[in-house]
């Protein structure tokens, strides 16, 4: 019940698309595009489910490429493998390097947030808002 309980959080079926008719015991499962449906009794249904929950201790995903265990593993052996991407060149020293709040907004929105937008210079802390009224009153 547990596993069944912890696979439905994250389960590969749409509860949007399942119905139940309670007077003939049976589940109604309709298809994507909504043309097709199909009619499983009601432990047909329960056992269906149940077959795509992997045992305790399987491994249902699976890795290639870049992310196999193979291409991590040789990543890890050359000392590459805490690499972190970034738009910034790496120089020793550097303080935009340095910061790392602007290399992890680099990484999620792909945006250098230390060049302005508008002129391509660089941009640099001028002030700090620290009145609670005046930052209530940007949002």
């Amino acid at each position: 019940m547990e596993n069944l309980a912890r696979y439905i959080i994250r389960a590969s079926f749409s509860q949007e698309r399942m119905r139940y008719l309670e007077q003939e015991g049976n589940v109604v499962y309709t298809s994507k595009d909504g043309r097709t449906s199909k009619n499983f009794p009601a432990l047909e249904w329960l056992a269906a489910m149940c077959s795509h929950i992997p045992n305790r201790g399987e491994q249902m995903v699976r890795y290639y490429g870049y992310y196999s265990n193979v291409s991590r593993g040789k990543r890890k052996e050359a000392g590459a493998d805490d690499a972190i991407p970034c738009i910034l060149d790496p120089v020793e020293n550097s303080k935009a390097f340095r910061k790392n709040w602007a290399r992890l907004i680099q990484k999620i929105y792909e945006v250098d947030p230390l060049v302005c937008p508008k002129c391509q210079g660089t941009m640099r802390i001028i002030s700090f808002i620290e009145d609670r009224s005046v930052i209530r009153g940007i949002y």
